[in-house]
């Protein structure tokens, strides 16, 4: 009863009421196991929560009710859900099955001693498992190295090791291996109005130019001026500069001997700095912008008056209705090489599903977590079911009309359980997005830079270091550390809108003298372990392309 009262009253009340056993739809030999799970999640918008009124069975959940008699409670508290989760843990009363994304609350739970592994789970409660012999090894290796062991069934898998199962093909491929977080887009249908080509802009004086002439063009969009230049808001140093603009002038976290060093600390970083700098001093640029939150730009954006936007693309508005382009990198006046980072591990998913001990239907959970990762369970949770609301064509998924309403209308687009999502499988069965869909303009944009003839790609996953897990946070060299990374956030502002060429050199020299001050070398000396161990792990390099030319 304790978890029973823990539950969503109403997802309750509603599960019993649909509830039913020996259903003329289930399959000969399956278990009916009459039970009940009781489902944690912290992160909220999917299941019966995200879909239209009324809807509360999706392919896959009725799958469950009608073939093994499992009835899902969900919960997915919209405030203070994490909370929530730890005071399950401090009181020692978890619900069966437990979803989050938040490693804090991850590590918690495991520590108390009361999740399973997915190895001793599953051998013991459903031996024959598809998980125990083809769950992907790099990703459960990744899971291992954070974790410390496999303890849970991770949403949104990829890897090399998925796709070779299920193999994404065309522009769903080169999302997954040049796939980038941050672009430099432009605003097609102001190009074409001002006789403006990709061509022009992709070096760092043509790119000038361009900006000079959206400045004085005089054009404007339901009576607005058209805004040259705008990059990621108030995070523009996360998605701007210290992304995709530091890779266009080939700044690259290693020195010339391979080694581990902060960004800033590159002489190339300084001609990164100063190209915002010339923007804000060349009016292309409206520092004031740089202070907004994301949702006030994206209104800019969405109104079709940006001509060029510096961030990620996934806040650029529906690319369909600009739409944007991408010719990668900018290439820099001296000649440097860009780079391009690119996450080339196994990745260990998003949201992470872990079971209780206390768990009070294990062989109903396992069966679940077995067939909702299975090849048909992943085809009912992304399309429905074969021959009703899909069919495979060539190995493509085409929804039927009915389908297709259903997933509009029932689901909201949204029919998935968030975590049996498995991208490469979904990738693997999607036809190639039409040129007119937002779909299309994003994966070509993500992937701009990376596929450049001239961009140097390497694995930005090498560099994947785990917050206070380098240097102990209470450590002399991590309260450096944490002053270092605070100093640096406003120091760069300032940079950046420095008004005069002396102005723009004493901040950066300030930065310079400041980084060494606070023992940067010592800092980047101990990052370099942890980077020297990853690539003698995984058999890889990372070189400093641009060493000769920023000595």
């Amino acid at each position: 009863m304790k978890k029973r009262l823990a539950g969503n009253m109403l997802a309750l009340a509603l599960a019993g009421a649909m509830f039913c056993t020996g259903s003329a739809y289930a399959a000969e030999g399956d278990t009916n196991y009459d039970a009940e799970i009781y489902w944690y999640s912290t992160v909220a918008g999917w299941g019966p929560a995200g879909w239209s009124s009324g809807v509360t069975e999706s392919p896959l959940t009725q799958t469950f009710k009608d073939r093994f008699g499992i009835t899902l409670n969900i919960e997915q508290p919209p405030t203070d859900a994490e909370t929530k989760l730890g005071l399950m843990i401090a009181t020692g009363d978890l619900p069966d099955v437990i979803s989050s994304a938040n490693d804090d609350t991850i590590n918690q739970m495991i520590e108390s001693g009361m999740v399973y592994t997915m190895e001793e789970f599953l051998t013991e409660y459903d031996p024959d498992s598809h998980l125990l012999k083809d769950f992907p090894e790099d990703i459960k290796q990744k899971l291992i190295d954070t974790y410390g062991d496999w303890y849970s069934l991770p949403s949104h898998l990829e890897s090399p090791d998925m796709r070779a199962v299920y193999t994404p093909k065309g522009l769903y491929l080169d999302g997954l291996e040049y796939g980038h977080n941050s672009a430099i887009m432009f605003n097609k249908t102001i190009m074409d109005e001002l006789g403006i080509t990709l061509e022009d802009v992709q070096t760092e004086q043509g790119f000038y130019a361009a900006c000079e002439k959206v400045k004085n063009s005089g054009y404007t969009v339901n009576g607005q001026s058209v805004i040259p230049v705008m990059l990621h808001a108030n995070a523009w140093i996360i998605n701007s500069l210290d992304a995709i603009i530091r890779e266009t002038f080939g700044v690259i976290p290693v020195d010339e001997n391979g080694n581990y060093r902060h960004i800033e600390m590159d002489p190339g970083y300084k001609n990164a700095l100063k190209f915002v700098n010339t923007l804000i001093k060349n009016e292309y640029l409206d520092v004031n912008s740089m202070t907004l939150d994301e949702a006030a730009v994206i209104v800019d954006l969405e109104g079709s008056r940006v001509f060029c936007w510096i961030g990620n693309p996934a806040s650029s508005g529906k690319k369909e209705q600009i739409p944007w382009v991408s010719a990668g990198p900018i290439l820099a006046d001296n000649g440097a090489r860009p780079v391009a980072a690119v996450n080339m591990q196994a990745a260990k998913g998003w949201i992470q599903t872990f079971v209780s001990k206390d768990c009070e239907n294990p062989e109903a959970v396992a069966k679940m977590l077995s067939f909702g990762s299975s090849e048909e369970g992943l085809s009912l949770n992304e399309y429905g079911a074969e021959g009703v609301d899909f069919n495979y064509v060539d190995g493509i998924a085409v929804r039927t009309e009915e389908g297709q309403q259903r997933f509009e209308n029932d689901f909201a687009k949204n029919i998935a359980l968030w975590p049996f999502a498995n991208t490469d499988f979904a990738y693997s069965r999607l036809a190639q997005p039409d040129e007119t869909t937002d779909s299309y303009y994003h994966l070509v944009i993500t992937s701009a830079i990376a596929k450049h003839e001239k961009a140097y790609m390497y694995d930005s996953g090498l560099f994947d270091f785990a917050t206070g897990t380098v240097i102990e946070p209470s450590s002399d060299l991590g309260i450096q550390l944490s002053q270092a990374k605070n100093y640096l956030e406003s120091q760069k502002a300032k940079i950046v809108s420095a008004a005069s060429e002396e102005a723009f050199e004493q901040e950066y020299q300030n930065m310079i003298d400041t980084l060494n001050g606070y023992s940067i070398s010592e800092i980047d000396a101990e990052y370099d372990k942890i980077l020297q161990q990853n690539l003698e792990k995984y058999g890889k390099t990372v070189e400093n392309v641009n060493a000769d030319l920023y000595k």
